[in-house]
């Protein structure tokens, strides 16, 4: 039996012990139950999209033993007392086995989610990096990438689905994956223009951004007029500040 069987089963339970004027604290226990396996269900409805969505071929590893069996003493509970199962062990164990149930496929869900940004644990780090030689407006754009990548890629994909939507500033799954793809591919094409267009700068600019974004900086003495108007022409004279030793 599904657990949806299984709710709809106690669901009749509870309108017959409802109509026998059963005890509050009971009914409410009951709806309790009834609502948390409802609510598994729902949720383990909902991964089986997200799993089709992504193309994932392995499924989480549930216990379907320890499921079948809670559930089956559950039931029999239920035959046997009625609504006063929901107060024997049967009712506690089915509840344990479906929260683990849920854990288990929680962590899933995530890891595969966070699959999806494998390829791009480098790019992350390079674009917050002091090696990202590249104009202040170029930084800004590949950051701006790299900061929304970094935080949709610890949510949830289902459980946290509207926060995804409102990141990625799209909805359904499917447009959050396309557009999770999409800033992956501008975030590198970013950080390959901009070591592009380091390489083309002149040596004396090279090394003076190099030597600017070190622990040491670059000595204010060494920055000379013809050097302030060769960081001008490439570009990136706004990027430097000057900082107190």
């Amino acid at each position: 039996m599904t657990l949806f069987e299984t709710a709809n089963e106690l669901r009749l339970q509870l309108e017959a012990a409802s109509t026998a004027d059963t005890e509050d604290e009971l009914l409410a226990r009951g709806q309790t139950v009834r609502s948390d396996i409802a609510s598994a269900a729902e949720y383990l409805e909902a991964v089986q999209s997200y799993r089709a969505a992504i193309g994932r071929t392995d499924p989480p590893r549930l216990d379907t033993s320890a499921i079948r069996q809670a559930i089956g003493r559950f039931r029999g509970a239920l035959s046997k007392s009625g609504p006063k199962a929901l107060q024997q062990q049967s009712a506690a164990t089915l509840h344990d086995v479906v929260a683990d149930q849920i854990r288990r496929v929680d962590r899933w869900a995530r890891s595969t989610w966070r699959d999806n940004f494998a390829t791009v644990e480098e790019l992350l780090e390079r674009a917050n990096s002091a090696d990202l030689h590249g104009t202040t407006t170029d930084k800004v754009r590949a950051q701006n990438r790299a900061r929304t990548l970094g935080v949709v890629r610890n949510l949830d994909p289902i459980r946290e689905r509207s926060e995804l939507e409102a990141h990625l500033k799209t909805r359904g799954l499917g447009a959050c994956i396309e557009q999770v793809n999409k800033l992956i591919q501008e975030l590198r094409e970013v950080i390959a223009d901009i070591d592009r267009d380091h390489a083309r700068r002149p040596p004396e600019v090279q090394v003076a951004i190099q030597r600017a974004t070190s622990s040491g900086g670059l000595p204010l003495s060494e920055v000379t007029p013809e050097l302030m108007a060769a960081l001008r022409s490439a570009g990136v004279l706004d990027a430097f500040v000057v900082r107190r030793s």
